[in-house]
């Protein structure tokens, strides 16, 4: 018997991308969002327009009785995963929320799933965010205790390929299709990963599908670390397009506030291992320089006029 999935958020990015790979799998997936960006038009999909915040209307959507899992891309605040289980009129064997990597405290060198967790928020919109995240773990650590469920918890770095509305690689191979000069902070020590879109949709399923995920949290990461310099070179490699760089002193980069997507300092180092999930379950990372090209030239296809 197929799956029956209830995804909720699911229309843009790494959600949408599940979608479509949930789907060629053959699971029956229910989709709730605020239908913005349908996703109907995939097989075995059906999908309702609701705000998770309504909780009314959620609960009198017409959801099957039960559903093997349910994936959670769009939980933010506190209070998004206990509301849900209140108010949902269906129970769930698993929970599958999707997180972010930055729910570990900042420290030196590589952080694990071992490596604490934030102690507070911060006043900054990012920080805030972040904070929330982490709250909304322990809230589901213990809702799905109280509703006799399973959790895992997904916590991916920098996710990077089609459909990202995230100004980060598209940010670059925007500029290198428009011809316009890449900036790149002239004095820099910060430090990054990233990890391919279909990497988390395939992590999740492993997660739908694998025992052993029942009650686990995985950082989600490529094992290549990433400087400026070296994500330029990068772009060199994959890019069949001339393009010129305009280093910037650091100090301009910040007194202008200009949105560079990655990492500036070594304080500021976003480096994670994600090997725990390659060796409790069946998934492995995709190169990097593979994908980055593949989702080159599927941004050339859409930015290229």
């Amino acid at each position: 018997m197929n799956k029956k999935i209830l995804v909720l958020g699911g229309s843009y990015f790494a959600g949408r991308v599940f979608v479509m790979v949930a789907s060629q799998r053959g699971y029956e997936l229910t989709v709730v969002n605020r239908g913005r960006f349908s996703v109907k038009s995939y097989e075995n999909v059906t999908e309702y327009a609701c705000d998770r915040h309504d909780y009314q209307t959620l609960s009198k959507l017409p959801l099957e009785k039960e559903y093997d899992a349910v994936v959670d891309f769009c939980a933010y605040a506190p209070g998004d995963i206990e509301n849900l289980w209140n108010y949902l009129p269906c129970s769930a064997h698993r929970y599958i929320y999707i997180s972010t990597a930055d729910v570990h405290e900042k420290t030196a060198g590589i952080r694990n799933e071992e490596s604490p967790m934030m102690s507070e928020g911060g006043a900054d919109q990012v920080q805030s965010y972040t904070y929330n995240k982490m709250l909304l773990e322990k809230e589901l650590f213990v809702s799905a205790r109280q509703h006799e469920a399973e959790y895992v918890v997904l916590r991916p770095t920098f996710i990077y390929g089609p459909f990202n509305y995230a100004p980060r690689e598209s940010y670059y191979i925007k500029k290198i299709i428009e011809g316009t000069p890449l900036p790149v902070p002239k004095e820099t020590s910060g430090k990054f990963q990233m990890v391919f879109v279909k990497d988390v949709a395939n992590a999740i399923v492993s997660c739908i599908e694998e025992e052993k995920a029942a009650n686990q949290a995985y950082i989600l990461s490529a094992p290549e670390v990433l400087d400026y310099h070296s994500f330029i070179q990068l772009l060199r490699d994959i890019s069949d397009l001339p393009f010129t760089v305009e280093e910037v002193p650091l100090k301009e980069i910040t007194e202008k506030n200009m949105p560079l997507p990655f990492p500036l300092t070594e304080a500021d180092n976003e480096l994670f291992s994600g090997e725990t999930i390659t060796k409790d379950l069946p998934f492995q990372y995709s190169s990097l320089q593979e994908k980055m090209k593949f989702t080159y030239q599927n941004l050339r296809s859409v930015y290229q006029k």
